[in-house]
Parts: structure tokens; C-alpha cells; sequence
């Protein structure tokens, strides 16, 4: 396999205000997922997907509500590559590797990134434009679910 490409850093990138103002921009891609309970003040969510466990840091300012729960998932790109493939990867911490489908363009720098079927949606912030179709990308950690 050979080694994906590494993106320049999105340092210097805008890529929120507040929570309440991501969630306002990008909320019609959010998707409902059960939860696994947590301890009172985790700031981890784990979902449970079709496709698997994602642990997320929380984004949401209130306690957690009872599972299921809407929430939007958004990662920052750190480096991509070409393949066929679906799913992801936990690579250790907050760190995952996606294989899917660039959907579409949002806003400059965003993209709507769908994994497996059911489709499992990302909003994805790129320092870099994305290619639509199949893509296999890195995130920096951490994977971040922001929720009403």
C-alpha cells in the first residue's frame, strides 16, 4: 500500500466561531446514532454505527441526552489518497482513517464525506480541494460530534 498524501496544515484555517454556530451552518447533515452510556462529565461519545464504534469528542455544551442522539461529525483532513474501499479505521486515540465518497463541496474548505451504506455522513474541513468520489483520508485528532 503505498503512503497517503500529506495535506499542508489548516492551521490558520477558520473552521468554527462557536459550537452553536457549526451546528447552525452544517446541521442538515447530522444523523441520528445510538450512544453508549458514558460516565457523568465524559467528554467522549461513542456511537454505535452500522459500520462501527466512532469515538467522539462531545462538542455539545449540555449533558448528554438519552441515546439515540442527532449529532453532526466533523474532522479536519490530514492527508488523503486514492481507493475503492469503504469504512474506517480507529488508528489509535482520536485518530481515524476513512474510506468513502467526497459527496459534494459545502462552504470553502468543507466537504460532505459519506463512508458505507447505510451512509454514515462527515462534514470534513480540507486545506486543500478534495476531489469528488471515492477518497481514503486521514484525520487529525480529534473526531469531533457536535449535537444541539
Amino acid at each position: 500500500m503505498r503512503s497517503m498524501s500529506v495535506l499542508p496544515s489548516s492551521r490558520g484555517m477558520v473552521l468554527e466561531d462557536s459550537a452553536e454556530g457549526f451546528w447552525e451552518r452544517f446541521s442538515a447533515y447530522a444523523q441520528e446514532w445510538p450512544i453508549a452510556p458514558e460516565p457523568v462529565g465524559s467528554p467522549i461519545l461513542e456511537l454505535l454505527t452500522p459500520a462501527g464504534i466512532l469515538y467522539t469528542f462531545d462538542r455539545g455544551l449540555t449533558p448528554t441526552p438519552r441515546s439515540p442522539l442527532r449529532v453532526l461529525l466533523h474532522g479536519v483532513v490530514e492527508a488523503v489518497e486514492d481507493t475503492e474501499a469503504t469504512g474506517f479505521s480507529h488508528l489509535g486515540g482520536g485518530r481515524y482513517e476513512l474510506r468513502g465518497q467526497v459527496v459534494r463541496g459545502l462552504e470553502r474548505g468543507f466537504y460532505l464525506f459519506a463512508v458505507g451504506h447505510p451512509e454514515l455522513l462527515f462534514v470534513l474541513a480540507s486545506s486543500q480541494p478534495l476531489p469528488l468520489g471515492p477518497l481514503a483520508v486521514r484525520l487529525a485528532p480529534p473526531l469531533m460530534a457536535f449535537r444541539p
